[in-house]
């Protein structure tokens, strides 16, 4: 390792290891403006000198270059017909696997879960801005 400060490798959602200075200028522009861009992120990022590994970076790339085609590979209705069990791609009308049909649902429920979670809290913040929208309008 060098003596520039190299970002872990893409892995499970979780917290990343940066420099804390880097996440505290992060951090500080966004709940400074409510919002930061990637850019921005990028911006920040670079100032502190965080890089990654160029092989593994490759590799990242090569296998999201792969993920995307997987998941391009559709039936005539337009649903899936690959998915992914772990690091391997499964065609699911040929899987004789059910734990691996299992794994793979549970994953896609979980995944369901979550996104269902982050939609009622948006619809949430959407709900309190049309009443305070319908606020205004009475009071105009």
């Amino acid at each position: 390792m060098n003596d520039k400060t190299r970002a872990k490798g893409a892995g499970p959602p979780g917290k990343p290891d940066l420099p804390p200075q880097a996440e505290a200028e992060i951090m500080e522009r966004l709940y400074a403006d409510m919002r930061i861009s990637s850019g921005e992120i990028a911006a920040i990022l670079k100032k502190y000198d965080v890089c990654g590994d160029v092989p593994a970076l490759q590799d990242s790339y090569r296998k999201r270059l792969g993920q995307r085609l997987m998941a391009s590979i559709r039936d005539e209705s337009g649903k899936r017909e690959v998915l992914a069990h772990g690091s391997q791609y499964v065609v699911v009308e040929c899987c004789n696997d059910r734990q691996a049909l299992r794994a793979i649902r549970r994953r896609i429920q979980a995944q369901m879960g979550g996104l269902d979670v982050s939609a009622a809290k948006v619809q949430g913040r959407i709900h309190v801005l049309d009443r305070l929208l319908a606020r205004f309008r009475r009071a105009a």
